[in-house]
C-alpha cells in the first residue's frame, strides 16, 4: 500500500526536504564524516557495522545512511517523510556508488518492516518532531533483532536555549518561514546552521525531554539498558560561552528579520523576538559573571545557561 502522510507529516517532510538539498558536496561530506567521528569519540567499536543490516529512521538527506554504509554495513535502508529530501539522498547515494543503500518514503511511527528485521537503527533528531514518541520507540524496538541497538538523539531540557526557542516559535509562525529564511540569508550562515534554525522555529512539532522522561520512555518501550554519549557534542552544548555565541547568532537572525520583512506588522513582531533574545542573552552573561565572581559553581552555570543540550544514547533490545 502506498504511504499516505498526514497533513502534519507532509508539512514536516516538506520543510526538511527543502533544507537538506541546500547542503553542497563539501558540507554533506563533512556531515557524513561527523557521524563516524562521534561514534569513535564515544568509545564505540570501529568495526561495529560490518555485516549488519541497518535502518536510518528519519534519514533526511541520507548522510547517516551513507555513513553507516561506509563504515561497513551490509545493507542500509533510509526512511523519511519528505520526497524531496529522499530524491536528494538517492542522488548522493548514486553518485557515491553505494549499492547497499536504499531509500523509502515512510513514517517512523508505522514502518513497513517485519519484526526483528534490523541489527541497528539510527534515529537521530526525529522522534521529538512526531506526535507519538512512545509509538515511535515501540516501532524501533519491534523491528530490532534481540541484542540489536538504536542510536537516539532527542532534544534535552533545562537551561536558557530551548525555552527561548519555544517562546519564539509562535512569533516565527506569524512572520512566516519564507521571511525567516530570507533573514537567515542576510546573516550568511552556512546551510547546516540555516537548517537547524528553520527546523527549530518552523517544524510543526518540537518537544524537549528531561533525562528522567527519556529513561521512562525507553523502559516503557521495552529497552532494558542504554549508554549515553558525552563526547563530541554540538558546539553550543559545550559551555556557557559557546551557548552565548549561539544566542548571539539567533539574535542576529531576528534583528535581520526586523529589517527585511516587507510586512510592517511582521517586522514589529521580529523586533519583539529580538528583544526577547536580548533579555535571554543578558541573563546568560549575568550568570557567567556570577560564576566569575565565585557566587555559583561551574555546574550551576552549565545547568542554568546550557541545560542538558541534546540526549545522545545507544539503547539495546534484550
Amino acid at each position: 500500500m502506498e504511504f499516505e502522510p498526514t497533513p502534519m507529516e507532509s508539512a514536516t517532510g516538506e520543510l526538511f526536504g527543502k533544507l537538506w538539498s541546500r547542503y553542497d558536496d563539501a558540507l554533506f561530506q563533512a556531515s557524513v564524516e561527523l557521524f563516524e567521528r562521534r561514534w569513535l569519540a564515544n568509545g564505540e567499536l570501529a568495526g561495529y557495522f560490518r555485516g549488519k543490516r541497518c535502518l536510518d529512521a528519519g534519514c533526511g538527506g541520507g548522510r547517516y545512511s551513507i555513513a553507516m554504509a561506509r563504515m561497513g554495513a551490509e545493507s542500509v535502508v533510509g526512511v523519511d517523510l519528505g520526497e524531496e529530501g529522499l530524491r536528494d539522498a538517492r542522488l548522493r547515494q548514486q553518485s557515491l556508488g553505494l549499492a547497499q543503500v536504499e531509500f523509502r518514503r515512510a513514517s517512523v511511527l508505522s514502518m513497513p518492516f517485519r519484526d526483528r528485521e534490523f541489527d541497528f537503527v539510527c534515529c537521530s533528531g526525529v522522534l521529538h518532531h512526531t506526535p507519538g514518541i512512545e509509538e515511535g520507540l515501540r516501532e524501533v524496538w519491534r523491528i530490532l533483532k534481540p541484542g540489536g541497538e538504536v542510536y537516539l538523539l532527542l532534544y534535552g531540557s533545562g537551561g536558557l536555549f530551548w525555552p527561548s526557542v519555544l517562546l519564539l516559535r509562535p512569533l516565527a509562525k506569524l512572520i512566516g518561514r519564507e521571511a525567516m529564511d530570507k533573514a537567515i540569508g542576510v546573516t550568511e550562515l552556512p546551510a547546516n546552521r540555516r537548517r537547524t534554525m528553520l527546523d527549530d522555529y518552523h517544524v510543526p512539532i518540537l518537544e524537549t525531554y528531561g533525562e528522567d522522561r527519556v529513561e521512562f520512555l525507553l523502559r516503557t518501550a521495552g529497552f532494558a539498558e542504554w549508554r549515553y554519549w558525552t563526547v563530541a557534542r554540538l558546539d553550543h552544548e559545550t559551555d556557557a560561552t559557546s551557548m552565548i555565541h549561539e544566542l548571539e547568532a539567533r539574535l542576529a537572525l531576528w534583528e535581520a528579520a526586523a529589517t527585511t520583512c516587507g510586512n510592517i506588522g511582521h517586522a514589529a513582531v521580529a523586533a519583539d523576538g529580538a528583544g526577547i533574545l536580548r533579555g535571554v542573552l543578558q541573563t546568560a552573561r549575568e550568570m557567567q559573571a556570577q560564576h566569575a565572581a565565585g557566587r555559583i559553581t561551574a555546574i550551576e552555570l552549565q545547568e542554568s545557561v546550557v541545560g542538558h543540550g541534546n540526549h545522545r544514547l545507544i539503547a539495546r533490545r534484550a
